[in-house]
């Protein structure tokens, strides 16, 4: 039951109607008996600013980020981890007696997931997309010692990616390469992980990815949650799938150890967002 002792937590974004992590997050707080709530709050680009501080004059515990705000919350976070920093992304605000710290448990967690699942140092690996997300990824494959090409909608963001992740993790120059978006799939099929870390998928608005080739034996992670179709094409191809809620759940956990200080329990938020199956 909720009450003046309750908690609160959130996820802020837009759109948000998908989100399953409300389900995943209030399954994991009855777990350990934790009185708090979590739910989604739809939060315009230009409101932005105005929602983060609201929520902290409200006494929300914390807060997720996610699309289109990762980037632009930076500046409004009072301290940010060495991932957030490094990535120029946040996606976790944890109170902080001087306002928002900022994190990043998404890169940390496509590491783990990667890693778990095969990819390591000289691995090719090719990223889709150039926002928040692709930021994150960026950075697990090259803290894994990963060879990594980009590849946007727009060739420009894709170009102004390379060298700004270049320069923030001190690769040397041409570390990071850029692939022209319509003309991917060779270089998909040469890669041993392809990442969607676009919004395809998200919503009807979101567009379409290039024609991607693919072989037997790659692995495929998924941002976007529910079956999208990346995902029925990295399965139907043969691509061992790292699901959108796999991320999820292992960001959500991490986020949960920052708000709480303990480890979460990841087997029940994997079972409620698998009984609330998709978007």
């Amino acid at each position: 039951m909720i009450s003046g002792k309750t908690t609160l937590f959130a996820v802020i974004g837009s759109p948000v109607d998908h989100s399953l992590s409300p389900a995943m997050q209030n399954a994991a707080f009855a777990a350990i008996g934790f009185d708090g709530a979590y739910v989604a709050l739809p939060v315009a680009a230009d409101e932005l600013p105005q929602a983060v501080r609201g929520a902290r004059a409200l006494g929300f515990g914390g807060l997720n980020v996610t699309v289109p705000h990762k980037e632009a919350v930076v500046p409004l976070c009072a301290s940010l981890d060495d991932v957030a920093a490094q990535v120029g992304a946040v996606n976790v605000l944890a109170r902080h007696a001087r306002g928002w710290a900022g994190f990043n448990t998404d890169a940390p967690a496509v590491r783990g997931l990667l890693t778990d699942a095969g990819i390591g140092p000289q691995s090719r690996a090719l990223v889709l997309g150039a926002g928040g997300a692709a930021r994150a990824a960026i950075w697990a494959l090259v803290a894994m010692g990963a060879n990594v090409r980009v590849s946007a909608r727009r060739a420009g963001t894709a170009d102004a990616l390379a060298r700004d992740m270049t320069r923030t993790l001190e690769l040397p120059e041409g570390s990071i390469r850029t692939v022209d978006w319509q003309g991917v799939a060779p270089e998909a099929i040469q890669s041993d992980a392809i990442v969607n870390a676009t919004t395809v998928g998200l919503s009807s608005h979101a567009g379409e990815l290039p024609a991607l080739a693919w072989k037997t034996g790659q692995v495929a992670l998924d941002f976007v949650y529910g079956e999208t179709a990346f995902a029925r094409s990295a399965r139907g191809n043969g691509a061992r799938l790292v699901t959108g809620e796999q991320v999820l759940v292992r960001q959500g956990a991490l986020a949960f150890k920052i708000w709480l200080g303990r480890s979460a329990p990841e087997d029940v938020m994997a079972k409620a967002i698998g009984r609330h199956g998709g978007k």
